[in-house]
This record gives structure tokens, C-alpha cells and sequence, in this order.
């Protein structure tokens, strides 16, 4: 594939900054999983990197206005110099000064723009506009029986984040019962794996293990660190979600107390 220096220049303006803002986002909230085209790719790189250089446009026309209305007592006071500016007859006299800003401009752009996809992720996993707007709209549901949004996000990342309540970040306690009657491991999820829905191996990993043969048997610790489980090989899944860190813990839980969430209606503690 033979590129030109346009193509590299649009490349590195439009689209790096749209894969800085898209690798953030993905650090905070999963991809879809659904297939998506070179060309879809493509634009929704082009679209954040296009949203970058707008948020700097914005940010760089604030900053002017209200250094133009303080200083100046002028608000247009710094528009007017840059209209007067013959940006290119400047630049060729001063070619090694407008490649600096230039290069400047590209690296401080890859900066906001991972920042940026840090503030998408936040809008995305709690979508508070649609939510908000979806949540009054009741002639949706009455004249569409628009309900809500369907999300993308597989089930076992819906099921076993982490939530949050007042602040604080709970933690998440599971017992997994295992097929075949090989017995049922209750602790702390440390680890899981986001695939696909359709995946049937999803590996989960898990801390302060207890373990029991039959249901009504009392639960006994593991000594490991941690203990890898497949769901394909479980039969149901108990899932609590428990906030550890609230006040009224005095002090810190015990081995019993922790699995006592996730088996308490499954089988006693030791």
C-alpha cells in the first residue's frame, strides 16, 4: 500500500487522536463485541479525532475571549490580531518556529485526546443524558413501548462490575456450584474475563477460596492464593456484591464473614 504525505499527515491529525481517545475509553468500559467493518472503524477513529480538535478550538476560543475581556477590555481584542495575521506568508519566513508549533499542536492533541476517552467512558457507562431524557420520555413507552436502552456490554460484565454506592466501590463475592457434583467454591472475585456472550468459557478468579463437597456440608478454606474457575464447568453462579469499607465495619471481616455473603443461603460457615 503506497501512502503520500497527505495521507500520513490526515492519519496522524485525524486519526491517532481518535485511537488515544478509544483506548482510554476501552480501559473503563468493554467494547462491543458486535463485528464492525474497516470502514465503521475508521470513522469512529476519525469522529473522536475530529472531536479533539473541536474540544481544542473551543477550549483555545475561550481562553482568547476572556484573556481579550480581562486584559484588553476587549473580548475581540485577540480575534482581530489573528485575522490580521497572514498565517502564510508568516510561516514560510519562519519555517522552523511553525514546525515546532506544529509538532507541538500533534503531541499536546494526543494528550486531551487521551483524556478525553477517559470522559467518553465516563458518559458511556452511565449514559446520563440518554437515561435522563429516556427515563421522562413516557411518550415513548406509551405511543413506542420504548422502555429503555438495550446495551452492548456482555452479561457477565453487567453481573460481576463492581458497583458503586456512595462513593465507594463495592466488592464482589461469589459461590459457583460446580456440574457434575464436584462440589461448590465460594470467595472474593479478584479477575474476570469479558467475552462474548456466547462464549461458553469465561474464567473467573477468585480469592479467600472456601470450599464444600455437598450443599449442606459446612464450607472449608482452601490454602491457595487464588483459584481460577471456568463457568463452563459451573452449573448456577451466586453472585453479592457487599460494601466492606462501610462504617459499621469495625474491623476487618474474617475468612468466614467474607464467604458468608455469597454461601449464606447455600450451606453454614465454619
Amino acid at each position: 500500500m503506497k501512502f503520500d504525505f497527505s495521507t500520513i499527515l490526515i492519519i496522524i491529525i485525524a486519526v491517532i487522536p481518535g485511537l488515544f481517545a478509544q483506548r482510554t475509553r476501552s480501559q473503563l468500559v468493554p467494547r462491543s463485541f458486535a463485528p464492525k467493518g474497516a470502514s465503521a472503524e475508521l470513522a469512529e477513529l476519525v469522529a473522536l479525532g475530529v472531536a479533539t480538535h473541536g474540544a481544542l478550538a473551543f477550549l483555545s476560543a475561550t481562553f482568547l475571549f476572556l484573556l481579550g475581556w480581562l486584559n484588553k477590555g476587549d473580548p475581540d481584542y485577540f480575534f482581530s490580531k489573528l485575522d490580521s495575521l497572514i498565517a502564510g506568508q508568516w510561516c514560510s519566513q519562519h519555517i522552523i518556529e511553525a514546525s515546532l508549533i506544529a509538532f507541538s499542536y500533534i503531541l499536546f492533541s494526543f494528550f486531551v485526546s487521551h483524556w478525553l476517552g477517559f470522559i467518553y467512558g465516563l458518559l458511556r457507562l452511565k449514559s446520563p443524558f440518554t437515561t435522563k431524557l429516556l427515563a421522562k420520555a413516557t411518550w415513548l413507552r406509551k405511543g413506542f413501548g420504548v422502555t429503555g436502552l438495550l446495551g452492548e456490554r456482555p452479561i457477565i460484565y453487567e453481573v460481576l462490575n463492581p458497583a458503586l454506592d456512595h462513593g465507594a466501590t463495592k466488592s464482589v463475592f461469589v459461590e459457583v456450584e460446580m456440574k457434575d457434583g464436584l462440589g461448590f467454591y465460594s470467595g472474593q472475585l479478584s479477575q474476570f474475563a469479558i467475552v462474548r456472550d456466547e462464549e461458553p468459557h469465561k474464567p473467573i478468579f477468585l480469592i479467600d477460596v472456601w470450599f464444600k463437597k455437598e450443599r449442606n456440608d459446612d464450607y472449608e478454606s482452601v490454602e491457595t492464593d487464588g483459584i481460577m474457575i471456568d463457568l463452563a464447568e459451573a452449573a448456577t453462579l451466586l453472585v453479592k456484591q457487599v460494601d466492606v469499607s462501610a462504617p459499621s465495619c469495625l474491623s476487618a471481616p474474617t475468612h468466614e464473614e467474607i464467604a458468608a455473603p455469597a454461601a449464606g443461603g447455600a450451606g453454614s460457615q465454619k
